[in-house]
């Protein structure tokens, strides 16, 4: 067989290959939207929560022993923000829902309740998540 026919048809593969992967790639951007999940947690607050203290972020929800036992990091800081054990019982995340060997990775909008103090953990309320998935906690 000549080698410019055999060059020429790999080049071919690779190309029709290529076009593939990008036109599934772009279908799947296309057709996805980001899931989001409002939640009624803040109900738990006697007094209610200001609505000037809500903000987003991207971070993880874990689970730990511990109280509080769900804690969110936000992405990029060193801090941590707990939910309190009372509100528990108002937090639903369904399918979301982290245990020991797994975290739940998504844009959080939380509104505070109480103030931020350096070194102190500050406690929030959800008030949605947003493009969430559960993975493995490594190690």
């Amino acid at each position: 067989m000549d080698d410019r026919l055999i060059a020429h048809s790999s080049t071919e593969f690779r190309t029709m290959h290529f076009a593939v992967v990008l036109s599934v790639l772009i279908s799947l951007t296309g057709t996805s939207t980001a899931q989001e999940l409002k939640l009624d947690h803040c109900i738990c607050n006697d007094g209610g929560v200001p609505s000037d203290s809500t903000f987003t972020f991207r971070g993880r929800l874990s689970y730990w022993n511990g109280n509080p036992s769900f804690r969110i990091w936000p992405v990029g800081t060193t801090r941590l923000l707990g939910i309190r054990g009372v509100c528990l019982n108002s937090l639903d995340l369904g399918i979301w829902n982290p245990y020991h060997d797994h975290e739940l990775w998504a844009d959080f909008t939380v509104s505070t309740i109480t103030p931020r103090e350096h070194g102190v953990m500050q406690f929030v309320c959800i008030r949605s998540i947003k493009a969430p998935f559960l993975r493995k906690k490594p190690g």
